[in-house]
C-alpha cells in the first residue's frame, strides 16, 4: 500500500546554497511517513493510545541525484516493505513535478522500532495487530549496505554541543533530524552537492541537558561522522558520499 504526499518547498527549507540540506530532506521524508502511518492506522497516535509506544528511526539511507530549491514541488512516496524481528522497513521514492511531469530524483530506506515510552525499551507487541498484514506492500529498494561506523579514532575536527529543549521532540529525545544538523554544522564541505549519498545510524538517545560531541573525517568526496554522548558512547553515526549520477 503506498501514499504520497505533495509539498511545495519554502525559502526557509533552504540554505546558503540555495538548495535543500539534507537534514531537511530528512524532515520531510520523517514526515511524508509519519502521515502515511497515521492513514493506515498504525501511527503514533495510535501507538501512544494503546501501547504507550511511538516509532523510532535506527537506520536511513538517502540518495539525492538532485537538490530542489524553494517553490519546487516534491513528491514522497512511500510504502512499507516489511515487518520482522522487532524492526519495520519504509521505502520512499522522491519526485520532483514540473508543468505535470513527474522525474524522481531520489530515492531513501529506513529501518524503523518502536519505542515503550515508559520503560524506554524496545517493544514488539504492536506487531501482533492483525491488521498490519494489509499494509506491507513488500516492494524492494536495492542499496549497497553502507559500513558500519564507531568511535573515529583520529578525526580531522570536533565539535560540541549540548542538546538544548528545540533538538528534542515527542519522544522527550534528541529528534532523529536533529543528528543530521548537527553533523552539517560540525561540517559543511559536501552541503549543496548533488548527487549525494546520506547513511545514518542511530544507536543511543540523548536528551536535553547532554553534552553530546560531534566528529569528523574529511575523505576525499566522502565525510564521516561520529556523535558521541557525555561517556563517549557512540549515539549516532553518519557518513555522506559523493555518488555518480543514476544512468
Amino acid at each position: 500500500m503506498k501514499t504520497r504526499h505533495k509539498y511545495t518547498l519554502q525559502f526557509s527549507d533552504t540554505d546558503a546554497s540555495r538548495r535543500i540540506p539534507m537534514n531537511f530532506v530528512e524532515r520531510y521524508l520523517l514526515e511524508a511517513g509519519g502521515l502515511s502511518a497515521m492513514e493506515m492506522g498504525i501511527g503514533t497516535d495510535y501507538l501512544l493510545k494503546k501501547y504507550d509506544c511511538a516509532w523510532v528511526l535506527t537506520r536511513m539511507t538517502i540518495e539525492m541525484y538532485y537538490l530542489p530549491t524553494y517553490l519546487e514541488n516534491i513528491i514522497f512516496e512511500t510504502w512499507v516493505e516489511q515487518n520482522s524481528h522487532l524492526l519495520s522497513i519504509r521505502n520512499y521514492n522522491i519526485y520532483i513535478e514540473k508543468d505535470g511531469k513527474e522525474t524522481l530524483i531520489g530515492r531513501s530506506v529506513s529501518v524503523w522500532t518502536i519505542l515503550n515510552l515508559t520503560t524506554r525499551a524496545l517493544d514488539g507487541k504492536c506487531f501482533s495487530d492483525p491488521q498490519w498484514e494489509s499494509i506491507i506492500d513488500g516492494e524492494h529498494l536495492e542499496f549497497s549496505r553502507a559500513p558500519r561506523l564507531g568511535k573515529i579514532e583520529e578525526p580531522t575536527s570536533v565539535m560540541q554541543h549540548t542538546v538544548h529543549y528545540s533538538d528534542l521532540d515527542y519522544n522527550q529525545h534528541c529528534n532523529s533530524c536533529k543528528y543530521t544538523q548537527f553533523m552539517l554544522n560540525a561540517c559543511d564541505k559536501l552541503a549543496g552537492v548533488a548527487p549525494i549519498r546520506f547513511d545514518v545510524n542511530h544507536a543511543k538517545e540523548v536528551h536535553k541537558g547532554e553534552n553530546i560531541s560531534v566528529q569528523v573525517k574529511e575523505k576525499e568526496n566522502e565525510i564521516q561522522y561520529c556523535v558521541l554522548t557525555e561517556q563517549g558512547e557512540v549515539s549516532c553515526t553518519g557518513i555522506m558520499t559523493v555518488i555518480t549520477p543514476r544512468p
